[in-house]
Protein backbone atom coordinates (compact mmCIF):
# COMPACT_ATOMS: atom_id res chain seq x y z
CA UNK A 1 0.00 0.00 0.00
CA UNK A 2 2.65 2.33 0.91
CA UNK A 3 4.30 1.64 -2.91
CA UNK A 4 1.43 2.58 -4.27
CA UNK A 5 0.59 5.73 -2.70
CA UNK A 6 4.07 7.13 -3.32
CA UNK A 7 3.59 6.23 -6.75
CA UNK A 8 0.33 8.01 -6.86
CA UNK A 9 2.37 11.05 -5.59
CA UNK A 10 5.17 11.02 -7.65
CA UNK A 11 2.66 10.47 -10.97
CA UNK A 12 0.80 14.15 -9.41
CA UNK A 13 4.15 15.85 -8.95
CA UNK A 14 4.70 15.12 -12.27
CA UNK A 15 1.99 15.84 -13.98
CA UNK A 16 1.96 19.30 -12.30
CA UNK A 17 3.94 20.77 -15.19
CA UNK A 18 2.57 19.25 -17.58
CA UNK A 19 -1.45 19.26 -16.86
CA UNK A 20 -1.53 21.62 -13.99
CA UNK A 21 0.24 24.71 -15.03
CA UNK A 22 -3.02 27.02 -15.22
CA UNK A 23 -3.94 30.13 -12.97
CA UNK A 24 -6.31 28.76 -10.52
CA UNK A 25 -8.83 31.54 -10.44
CA UNK A 26 -9.54 31.22 -14.57
CA UNK A 27 -11.53 28.39 -15.25
CA UNK A 28 -10.07 25.48 -17.79
CA UNK A 29 -12.46 22.93 -19.39
CA UNK A 30 -11.19 21.55 -22.33
CA UNK A 31 -14.01 20.21 -24.53
CA UNK A 32 -12.80 17.20 -26.01
CA UNK A 33 -10.28 14.71 -26.11
CA UNK A 34 -7.94 16.81 -28.26
CA UNK A 35 -7.86 19.49 -25.85
CA UNK A 36 -7.61 17.14 -23.27
CA UNK A 37 -4.10 16.26 -24.32
CA UNK A 38 -2.83 19.61 -25.22
CA UNK A 39 -4.48 21.69 -22.92
CA UNK A 40 -4.01 22.44 -19.77
CA UNK A 41 -6.37 20.21 -16.74
CA UNK A 42 -8.56 21.90 -14.54
CA UNK A 43 -7.01 23.05 -11.16
CA UNK A 44 -9.91 21.41 -9.23
CA UNK A 45 -8.96 17.71 -10.84
CA UNK A 46 -5.36 18.40 -8.88
CA UNK A 47 -6.99 19.39 -6.27
CA UNK A 48 -9.22 16.11 -5.87
CA UNK A 49 -6.45 14.55 -6.12
CA UNK A 50 -4.59 15.62 -3.92
CA UNK A 51 -6.69 15.52 -1.06
CA UNK A 52 -7.83 11.86 -1.76
CA UNK A 53 -3.98 11.15 -1.55
CA UNK A 54 -3.41 12.96 1.79
CA UNK A 55 -6.87 10.78 3.10
CA UNK A 56 -5.48 7.70 1.87
CA UNK A 57 -2.03 8.16 3.32
CA UNK A 58 -3.40 9.50 6.71
CA UNK A 59 -5.69 6.14 6.85
CA UNK A 60 -2.67 3.68 5.65
CA UNK A 61 -0.04 5.44 8.07
CA UNK A 62 -2.22 5.82 10.77
CA UNK A 63 -0.91 3.42 13.21
CA UNK A 64 3.09 4.47 12.11
CA UNK A 65 2.30 7.94 12.86
CA UNK A 66 4.75 8.66 15.61
CA UNK A 67 6.29 12.51 14.19
CA UNK A 68 6.89 15.43 16.73
CA UNK A 69 4.90 18.08 15.80
CA UNK A 70 7.40 21.12 16.73
CA UNK A 71 6.62 24.74 16.21
CA UNK A 72 7.61 25.50 12.25
CA UNK A 73 5.17 22.79 11.36
CA UNK A 74 1.83 25.35 12.85
CA UNK A 75 2.72 27.95 10.65
CA UNK A 76 1.70 26.87 7.10
CA UNK A 77 -1.80 25.71 9.35
CA UNK A 78 -1.97 29.05 11.05
CA UNK A 79 -1.55 30.49 7.45
CA UNK A 80 -4.27 28.02 6.15
CA UNK A 81 -6.49 28.98 8.68
CA UNK A 82 -6.37 32.68 7.60
CA UNK A 83 -6.94 31.83 4.23
CA UNK A 84 -10.27 29.92 5.53
CA UNK A 85 -11.54 32.61 7.78
CA UNK A 86 -11.04 34.98 5.20
CA UNK A 87 -13.11 33.06 2.91
CA UNK A 88 -15.86 32.86 5.34
CA UNK A 89 -15.88 36.48 5.21
CA UNK A 90 -16.51 37.06 1.68
CA UNK A 91 -18.14 39.07 -0.49
CA UNK A 92 -17.17 36.32 -3.08
CA UNK A 93 -17.79 33.41 -1.99
CA UNK A 94 -17.07 30.96 -4.85
CA UNK A 95 -13.94 32.72 -5.59
CA UNK A 96 -12.72 32.11 -2.12
CA UNK A 97 -13.42 29.05 -1.42
CA UNK A 98 -12.54 27.36 -4.31
CA UNK A 99 -9.26 29.02 -4.04
CA UNK A 100 -8.85 28.01 0.35
CA UNK A 101 -9.22 24.51 -1.26
CA UNK A 102 -6.40 24.72 -3.52
CA UNK A 103 -4.32 26.19 -0.23
CA UNK A 104 -5.67 23.09 1.68
CA UNK A 105 -3.78 20.58 -0.94
CA UNK A 106 -0.51 23.32 -0.78
CA UNK A 107 -0.35 22.81 2.60
CA UNK A 108 -1.10 18.91 2.13
CA UNK A 109 2.44 19.22 0.13
CA UNK A 110 4.43 20.99 2.70
CA UNK A 111 3.15 17.84 5.19
CA UNK A 112 4.15 15.69 2.36
CA UNK A 113 7.52 17.23 2.17
CA UNK A 114 8.12 17.42 5.91
CA UNK A 115 7.28 14.46 7.29
CA UNK A 116 10.18 12.35 8.92
CA UNK A 117 11.35 9.10 7.38
CA UNK A 118 10.34 9.54 4.12
CA UNK A 119 13.48 10.40 2.51
CA UNK A 120 12.55 7.86 -0.57
CA UNK A 121 9.42 9.59 -1.35
CA UNK A 122 11.00 13.70 -1.78
CA UNK A 123 14.04 12.10 -3.53
CA UNK A 124 10.71 10.24 -5.89
CA UNK A 125 8.90 13.80 -5.94
CA UNK A 126 12.41 15.46 -7.39
CA UNK A 127 12.60 12.76 -10.13
CA UNK A 128 8.68 13.23 -11.03
CA UNK A 129 9.86 17.28 -10.99
CA UNK A 130 12.67 15.89 -13.32
CA UNK A 131 10.90 13.95 -15.71
CA UNK A 132 7.98 16.86 -15.91
CA UNK A 133 10.59 19.45 -16.30
CA UNK A 134 11.66 17.53 -19.36
CA UNK A 135 8.74 17.48 -20.67
CA UNK A 136 7.48 21.14 -20.43
CA UNK A 137 10.97 22.53 -21.81
CA UNK A 138 10.51 20.24 -24.71
CA UNK A 139 7.56 21.78 -25.65
CA UNK A 140 9.03 25.34 -24.98
CA UNK A 141 11.54 24.42 -27.34
CA UNK A 142 9.28 23.78 -30.02
CA UNK A 143 7.33 26.68 -29.52
CA UNK A 144 10.77 28.56 -30.07
CA UNK A 145 11.93 27.15 -32.89
CA UNK A 146 8.49 25.66 -34.94
CA UNK A 147 5.31 26.97 -33.08
CA UNK A 148 5.20 30.63 -33.02
CA UNK A 149 7.04 30.74 -36.56
CA UNK A 150 4.57 28.61 -37.99
CA UNK A 151 1.47 30.56 -36.19
CA UNK A 152 2.79 33.75 -37.11
CA UNK A 153 3.04 32.49 -41.05
CA UNK A 154 -0.13 31.12 -41.08
CA UNK A 155 -1.78 34.24 -39.40
CA UNK A 156 -0.08 36.92 -42.15
CA UNK A 157 -1.41 34.43 -45.05
CA UNK A 158 -4.87 34.69 -43.71
CA UNK A 159 -5.26 37.84 -42.37
CA UNK A 160 -6.78 39.18 -45.30
CA UNK A 161 -9.60 37.03 -45.30
CA UNK A 162 -10.74 38.15 -41.20
CA UNK A 163 -13.20 40.09 -40.24
CA UNK A 164 -11.56 44.17 -39.34
CA UNK A 165 -11.82 43.30 -35.28
CA UNK A 166 -10.35 39.75 -35.38
CA UNK A 167 -7.57 41.12 -38.01
CA UNK A 168 -6.60 43.62 -35.30
CA UNK A 169 -6.42 40.50 -32.32
CA UNK A 170 -4.58 38.52 -34.69
CA UNK A 171 -2.06 41.48 -35.10
CA UNK A 172 -1.27 41.94 -31.55
CA UNK A 173 -1.10 38.23 -31.55
CA UNK A 174 1.69 37.99 -34.39
CA UNK A 175 4.02 41.08 -32.16
CA UNK A 176 3.58 38.56 -29.31
CA UNK A 177 4.93 35.84 -31.11
CA UNK A 178 7.40 37.92 -32.33
CA UNK A 179 9.31 38.53 -29.18
CA UNK A 180 9.46 34.79 -28.88
CA UNK A 181 8.59 34.21 -25.27
CA UNK A 182 8.02 30.65 -24.39
CA UNK A 183 5.78 29.19 -21.97
CA UNK A 184 5.85 25.60 -22.39
CA UNK A 185 2.83 24.34 -20.75
CA UNK A 186 2.95 26.90 -18.22
CA UNK A 187 0.00 29.41 -18.31
CA UNK A 188 2.05 32.30 -19.58
CA UNK A 189 5.93 32.88 -19.63
CA UNK A 190 6.53 34.34 -16.26
CA UNK A 191 5.16 31.42 -14.82
CA UNK A 192 7.60 28.90 -16.79
CA UNK A 193 10.56 31.38 -15.36
CA UNK A 194 8.92 31.24 -11.53
CA UNK A 195 9.14 27.62 -12.27
CA UNK A 196 12.03 26.31 -13.70
CA UNK A 197 13.83 28.94 -10.87
CA UNK A 198 12.70 27.13 -7.91
CA UNK A 199 13.24 23.25 -9.27
CA UNK A 200 15.80 23.90 -11.70
CA UNK A 201 18.64 23.56 -9.33
CA UNK A 202 17.23 20.27 -7.37
CA UNK A 203 16.49 18.46 -10.41
CA UNK A 204 20.10 19.15 -11.79
CA UNK A 205 21.40 17.93 -8.53
CA UNK A 206 19.51 14.96 -8.31
CA UNK A 207 20.05 13.99 -11.83
CA UNK A 208 24.20 14.64 -11.29
CA UNK A 209 23.60 12.07 -7.83
CA UNK A 210 21.21 9.52 -9.68
CA UNK A 211 23.36 9.14 -13.07
CA UNK A 212 26.75 9.43 -11.23
CA UNK A 213 24.98 5.75 -8.79
CA UNK A 214 24.47 4.53 -12.32
CA UNK A 215 27.50 5.15 -14.36
CA UNK A 216 29.66 3.31 -11.16
CA UNK A 217 29.71 0.08 -12.64
CA UNK A 218 32.26 2.32 -14.91
CA UNK A 219 35.81 3.44 -14.01
CA UNK A 220 35.61 6.55 -11.38
CA UNK A 221 36.66 9.19 -13.27
CA UNK A 222 34.30 8.26 -16.23
CA UNK A 223 31.28 7.65 -13.89
CA UNK A 224 31.91 11.57 -12.64
CA UNK A 225 32.35 12.53 -16.39
CA UNK A 226 29.30 11.38 -17.70
CA UNK A 227 27.64 12.33 -14.66
CA UNK A 228 28.92 15.84 -15.26
CA UNK A 229 27.84 15.56 -19.35
CA UNK A 230 24.50 14.61 -18.33
CA UNK A 231 23.55 16.99 -15.92
CA UNK A 232 25.21 19.81 -17.48
CA UNK A 233 23.01 19.64 -20.52
CA UNK A 234 19.85 19.19 -18.60
CA UNK A 235 21.37 21.97 -16.84
CA UNK A 236 21.69 24.01 -20.32
CA UNK A 237 18.68 23.45 -21.33
CA UNK A 238 16.57 24.70 -18.61
CA UNK A 239 19.00 27.67 -18.57
CA UNK A 240 17.93 28.69 -22.14
CA UNK A 241 14.19 27.89 -21.53
CA UNK A 242 14.71 30.47 -18.68
CA UNK A 243 16.12 32.58 -20.79
CA UNK A 244 13.46 32.46 -23.83
CA UNK A 245 11.03 32.99 -21.37
CA UNK A 246 12.44 36.84 -21.47
CA UNK A 247 11.90 36.98 -17.83
CA UNK A 248 14.29 39.61 -16.54
CA UNK A 249 12.95 39.35 -12.65
CA UNK A 250 12.71 34.97 -12.80
CA UNK A 251 17.09 35.24 -14.09
CA UNK A 252 17.75 37.92 -11.84
CA UNK A 253 16.88 36.42 -8.84
CA UNK A 254 17.86 33.32 -9.66
CA UNK A 255 21.25 34.56 -10.19
CA UNK A 256 21.17 36.78 -6.36
CA UNK A 257 19.91 33.14 -5.13
CA UNK A 258 23.48 31.11 -6.71
CA UNK A 259 25.66 33.97 -5.18
CA UNK A 260 23.91 33.79 -1.92
CA UNK A 261 24.19 29.85 -2.06
CA UNK A 262 27.95 30.27 -2.88
CA UNK A 263 28.81 32.62 -0.05
CA UNK A 264 26.97 30.24 2.36
CA UNK A 265 29.50 27.42 1.11
CA UNK A 266 32.81 27.85 2.84
CA UNK A 267 34.02 24.77 1.38
CA UNK A 268 33.96 26.22 -2.31
CA UNK A 269 36.90 29.31 -2.81
CA UNK A 270 35.98 33.01 -3.01
CA UNK A 271 37.64 33.28 -6.60
CA UNK A 272 35.14 30.22 -7.57
CA UNK A 273 31.58 31.83 -6.17
CA UNK A 274 32.71 35.38 -7.70
CA UNK A 275 33.66 33.80 -10.73
CA UNK A 276 30.29 32.00 -11.25
CA UNK A 277 28.37 34.42 -10.18
CA UNK A 278 30.05 37.19 -12.69
CA UNK A 279 29.89 34.44 -15.63
CA UNK A 280 25.77 34.42 -15.02
CA UNK A 281 25.29 37.61 -15.06
CA UNK A 282 27.04 38.08 -18.12
CA UNK A 283 25.52 35.39 -19.79
CA UNK A 284 21.80 37.38 -18.87
CA UNK A 285 23.23 40.63 -19.72
CA UNK A 286 24.16 39.53 -22.62
CA UNK A 287 20.76 38.04 -24.08
CA UNK A 288 18.65 40.39 -22.78
CA UNK A 289 20.72 43.66 -23.49
CA UNK A 290 19.94 47.32 -22.92
CA UNK A 291 16.67 47.37 -24.63
CA UNK A 292 15.40 44.25 -22.81
CA UNK A 293 16.51 45.67 -19.38
CA UNK A 294 14.24 48.92 -20.30
CA UNK A 295 11.00 46.68 -21.30
CA UNK A 296 11.69 45.21 -17.72
CA UNK A 297 11.81 48.67 -15.97
CA UNK A 298 8.37 49.55 -18.14
CA UNK A 299 7.01 46.57 -16.92
CA UNK A 300 7.83 46.99 -13.36
CA UNK A 301 6.31 50.90 -13.27
CA UNK A 302 2.90 48.92 -15.06
CA UNK A 303 2.99 47.28 -11.43
CA UNK A 304 3.32 50.07 -9.28
CA UNK A 305 -0.25 50.69 -10.01
CA UNK A 306 -1.41 47.33 -8.83
CA UNK A 307 0.88 47.39 -5.65
CA UNK A 308 -0.90 50.96 -4.81
CA UNK A 309 -4.17 49.60 -5.71
CA UNK A 310 -3.49 46.44 -3.11
CA UNK A 311 -2.04 49.58 -0.58
CA UNK A 312 -5.78 50.87 -0.81
CA UNK A 313 -7.51 47.54 -0.27
CA UNK A 314 -5.50 46.55 2.98
CA UNK A 315 -6.16 50.11 4.39
CA UNK A 316 -9.92 49.12 3.65
CA UNK A 317 -9.94 45.39 5.47
CA UNK A 318 -6.56 45.09 6.98
CA UNK A 319 -7.58 42.40 9.46
CA UNK A 320 -9.60 39.40 7.26
CA UNK A 321 -8.80 40.82 3.85
CA UNK A 322 -11.49 40.02 0.58
CA UNK A 323 -10.92 36.36 0.58
CA UNK A 324 -8.48 34.14 -1.41
CA UNK A 325 -8.04 34.81 -5.53
CA UNK A 326 -10.13 38.43 -5.23
CA UNK A 327 -7.55 40.89 -5.98
CA UNK A 328 -8.70 40.91 -9.19
CA UNK A 329 -12.58 41.64 -8.43
CA UNK A 330 -11.59 44.46 -5.82
CA UNK A 331 -9.16 46.07 -8.38
CA UNK A 332 -12.17 46.64 -10.84
CA UNK A 333 -13.15 49.52 -8.57
CA UNK A 334 -9.35 51.04 -7.97
CA UNK A 335 -8.18 50.40 -11.24
CA UNK A 336 -6.67 54.55 -12.38
CA UNK A 337 -7.25 55.91 -15.52
CA UNK A 338 -5.13 54.21 -18.66
CA UNK A 339 -3.60 51.32 -16.34
CA UNK A 340 -3.42 48.02 -17.44
CA UNK A 341 -6.11 45.35 -16.20
CA UNK A 342 -4.83 42.68 -13.74
CA UNK A 343 -6.25 39.31 -12.15
CA UNK A 344 -3.33 39.45 -9.39
CA UNK A 345 -1.29 41.72 -7.54
CA UNK A 346 2.05 40.56 -9.26
CA UNK A 347 3.28 40.46 -5.54
CA UNK A 348 2.06 37.12 -3.78
CA UNK A 349 3.21 38.83 -0.05
CA UNK A 350 1.21 41.54 -0.56
CA UNK A 351 -1.55 39.47 -2.50
CA UNK A 352 -1.77 37.48 1.05
CA UNK A 353 -2.49 40.85 2.92
CA UNK A 354 -5.09 41.97 0.46
CA UNK A 355 -7.00 38.95 0.52
CA UNK A 356 -6.13 36.96 3.81
CA UNK A 357 -5.65 39.84 6.26
CA UNK A 358 -2.88 40.51 8.48
CA UNK A 359 -2.60 37.10 9.80
CA UNK A 360 -2.47 35.36 6.17
CA UNK A 361 0.46 37.56 5.23
CA UNK A 362 2.58 37.01 8.50
CA UNK A 363 1.71 33.31 8.33
CA UNK A 364 3.18 33.23 4.87
CA UNK A 365 5.82 35.50 5.59
CA UNK A 366 7.25 33.54 8.35
CA UNK A 367 7.06 30.45 6.31
CA UNK A 368 9.44 31.19 3.66
CA UNK A 369 11.48 33.60 5.56
CA UNK A 370 12.04 30.33 8.26
CA UNK A 371 12.29 27.50 5.67
CA UNK A 372 15.47 29.95 4.12
CA UNK A 373 16.83 30.93 7.51
CA UNK A 374 17.03 27.18 9.08
CA UNK A 375 17.93 26.22 5.61
CA UNK A 376 21.39 29.17 5.58
CA UNK A 377 21.96 27.31 8.88
CA UNK A 378 22.23 24.16 7.76
CA UNK A 379 23.91 24.78 4.76
CA UNK A 380 27.16 26.59 7.32
CA UNK A 381 26.85 23.73 9.13
CA UNK A 382 30.15 22.44 7.89
CA UNK A 383 28.88 19.72 6.01
CA UNK A 384 28.16 20.05 2.15
CA UNK A 385 24.71 18.13 1.19
CA UNK A 386 24.15 18.75 -2.51
CA UNK A 387 20.36 18.23 -2.39
CA UNK A 388 19.72 20.38 0.07
CA UNK A 389 22.14 23.43 -1.22
CA UNK A 390 19.98 22.88 -4.34
CA UNK A 391 16.95 23.19 -2.86
CA UNK A 392 17.37 26.06 -0.89
CA UNK A 393 18.90 27.98 -4.00
CA UNK A 394 15.21 26.99 -5.55
CA UNK A 395 13.24 27.92 -2.31
CA UNK A 396 15.15 31.00 -2.42
CA UNK A 397 14.49 32.49 -6.04
CA UNK A 398 11.10 31.52 -5.66
CA UNK A 399 10.75 33.48 -2.38
CA UNK A 400 12.26 36.85 -4.18
CA UNK A 401 10.01 36.00 -7.10
CA UNK A 402 7.01 36.46 -5.61
CA UNK A 403 8.03 40.18 -4.94
CA UNK A 404 7.04 40.94 -8.92
CA UNK A 405 4.55 38.16 -9.85
CA UNK A 406 2.01 35.06 -8.96
CA UNK A 407 3.82 32.45 -8.62
CA UNK A 408 1.57 31.37 -5.71
CA UNK A 409 -1.70 30.47 -7.65
CA UNK A 410 -0.48 28.22 -10.07
CA UNK A 411 -0.38 25.02 -9.06
CA UNK A 412 2.84 23.37 -10.97
CA UNK A 413 5.14 26.50 -9.61
CA UNK A 414 3.25 26.16 -5.74
CA UNK A 415 2.86 23.11 -4.93
CA UNK A 416 6.65 21.82 -5.30
CA UNK A 417 7.88 25.04 -3.67
CA UNK A 418 5.61 23.87 -0.29
CA UNK A 419 7.16 20.41 -0.79
CA UNK A 420 10.77 21.66 -0.35
CA UNK A 421 9.91 23.83 2.21
CA UNK A 422 8.48 21.58 4.35
CA UNK A 423 11.45 19.24 3.52
CA UNK A 424 13.44 22.51 4.55
CA UNK A 425 11.58 22.75 7.97
CA UNK A 426 11.84 19.19 8.99
CA UNK A 427 12.42 19.22 12.69
CA UNK A 428 14.06 15.30 12.89
CA UNK A 429 17.24 17.22 11.51
CA UNK A 430 17.71 14.16 8.61
CA UNK A 431 20.36 14.18 6.31
CA UNK A 432 19.36 14.02 2.54
CA UNK A 433 20.89 10.71 0.73
CA UNK A 434 23.21 10.45 -1.42
CA UNK A 435 20.01 9.51 -4.56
Amino acid sequence: MARLLDWALWTLVFLLPVKFGGLVILPNQPENLLEWRLSSWPTGIAVAAALAWAVADAVANRSGCRAKFGPWMAVPLVWLAAQWAAAMGSLWPERAFGVAFYFTAAALFFHAGWWPGREGRFRGCIAALAAGTAVACAVALQQHFVTFQQTVQDAGRYAAELPADLRERMADMRVKLRQGRVFGTLFYPNALAGYLILVGPVTACWLWLYSSSKFKVQSSKSAKAMALIVTAVFGAVMLWCLLLTRSKGGFLMLAMAMGAGLMALPVVKLRWRAGFLVALLAVGGAFFGMKGIQRGLETLEARTDYWKAGVAMIAETPWLGGGPGTFGLRYRDLRPAGAEWTRLAHNDYLQQWTDSGVAGFAGYTLLWGAALWRGARRLRSGRFEPMAWAAWVGLAAWAAHNLVDFDLYVAAVAWPAFLMAGRMLREDGAREGAT
